[in-house]
């Protein structure tokens, strides 16, 4: 979970010349209600860090403190979290996870970077530039304005990667006027007001920065590009490793809003850094964190065919169902994999039945399942095509990459790239392993459905599919 970190100053009242300045302090706001913590959150090396107890107790977590180790406790009977003092290794459900930012004790309050209680506990993060406010969600709270829907196994509107969205009242809020490459940043200058979006795609790797709501500055952009000729700029970057480019062109049919695209050469993290007070944006590119599973001599690997039974799931174009599509491909997988001597294969059904979707994540939860692999097909408007992957949890989200990355080839269609679902499937958030949702292609488009039902595609995706659990496991 990524969200932006502004650093905000302002002039008190007072003759100009001797104005001081002051650190203003973001305000915590849980589920609507302001805490008021007795330590204020502190912005340290870029970050904001929150007083732990009053954040993860209004949670309902308990917080417990070792003196003597210096470490402190976050746990609810499902999750339990580990930090200690000065140290940037922390531990979640005993796996080592890596802060940018180490927690701090003053007056006797423990303070962590606020990004990593969201990515470890799952609380969803939200900066509002406007009224320099955090807002934090808990996983029974989305996002406002939007209300939480019942639990569904099939994303029902997909982002299809770098696809406009129409915006019919497009309103300008800033302006942007350059972008350049310095010291393993991409800076964007502007003014006003901008709220940035941005996202990883693959095959092949970008980070695309959206920015609605402004314009390049009509007085001059640098690098400057004339868009009534041109459909796109590029600042080409032979500095980094990874960076290759900077792309920057219009998105929207109406809004005609600013994209950045930053071409990579691998796999690459970010942060974003909004500083206000001087209208830059810098998004940081850092080596992402990898942390490898322990050697095991058996490894237990939970296989989901979505729907079944009663739940047809999608129909596609030509009156087939998704059920059958989601069993014959997971039935390929698991006759891959069943002569693995390192793994036990589970399956949440092996005929046309319906487990729920409680039935499904409690199974892997029981029998302590080192990953959990569900296949699906979806659906949506004949326009949309292609292939995902799903994750929810953080601790998903290399699995989700490293699976996606042999997936997308093996289909031969439009690579979506992989997702985080804005809206929580309970088949990814409820297990307690590496849990990713595949969604195939789509039943809905006269380009993915002839392809899906085909024995040669299906059998290139079960191969694809059990590559990608071993090479997750370090089998192969």
């Amino acid at each position: 979970m990524l969200f932006v970190v502004s650093v905000m100053l302002f002039l008190s009242a007072g003759i100009v010349h001797a104005a001081k300045v002051e650190a203003v302090v973001p305000q915590l706001i849980l589920d609507g209600k302001t805490l008021k913590p007795d330590v204020a959150p502190i912005i340290m090396s870029n970050s904001v860090l929150i007083p732990v107890r009053i954040a993860t107790e209004s949670l309902g977590f308990k917080v417990d403190y070792d003196n003597k180790k210096r470490q402190v406790t976050v746990s609810n009977g499902v999750k339990q979290l580990i930090m200690t003092i000065d140290n940037k290794t922390a531990l979640l459900d005993n796996e080592p996870k890596q802060m940018l930012v180490a927690p701090q004790l003053i007056s006797n309050t423990t303070l962590i970077p606020l990004r990593f209680l969201g990515d470890s506990l799952g609380v969803s993060v939200v900066w509002d530039n406007k009224i320099k406010s955090v807002f934090l969600y808990s996983p029974d709270n989305s996002t406002p304005p939007v209300t939480e829907p019942p639990e569904t196994e099939t994303p029902t509107k997909p982002d299809d990667g770098e696809v406009d969205t129409p915006v019919t009242t497009p309103v300008i809020n800033g302006n942007i006027y350059e972008v350049r490459y310095e010291t393993n940043s991409v800076v964007l200058k502007y003014d006003g007001v901008i709220a940035p979006s941005i996202f990883k795609l693959d095959n092949p790797k970008r980070i695309v920065v959206d920015l609605p709501n402004t314009q390049y500055a009509p007085s001059g952009f640098l690098p400057a590009v004339d868009f009534s000729k041109e459909a796109e700029g590029k600042l080409l970057v032979t500095e980094h490793p990874a960076l290759q480019s900077v792309r920057y062109s219009l998105f929207g049919e109406a809004s005609k809003a600013p994209r950045f695209v930053l071409d990579l050469n691998q796999n690459m993290d970010y942060e974003l850094i909004n500083d206000t007070t001087i209208g830059e944006l810098r998004i940081f590119l850092v080596q992402p964190v990898s942390v490898p599973i322990p050697s095991k001599s058996l490894y237990t690997v939970v296989l989901d065919a979505g729907h079944g039974g009663s739940d047809p799931g999608a129909i596609s174009i030509t009156k087939r169902t998704e059920k059958e599509f989601n069993l014959s491909v997971i039935l390929k997988v698991q006759a891959l994999l069943s002569g693995e001597e390192k793994i036990k294969l589970v399956m949440t059904r092996t005929t046309d039945t319906f487990p729920t979707l409680a039935d499904r994540y409690n199974l892997a939860n029981s029998v302590k399942a080192d990953l959990f692999v569900s296949v699906h097909a979806n659906s949506y408007t004949p326009a949309t095509n292609g292939t995902e992957t799903y994750y929810t949890r953080e601790d998903s989200k290399a699995f989700a990459t490293l699976m996606h990355s042999y997936l997308a080839p093996a289909t031969g269609l439009k690579d979506n790239g992989v997702r985080r679902h804005s809206v929580n499937l309970a088949v990814t958030t409820k297990t307690t392993m590496p849990a990713i949702l595949l969604e195939i292609g789509y039943l809905s488009s006269q380009i993915d459905e002839p392809q899906l039902f085909t024995e040669d595609l299906q059998n290139r995706v079960a191969v694809a599919i059990a590559t990608g659990i071993k090479k997750q496991l370090k089998l192969i």
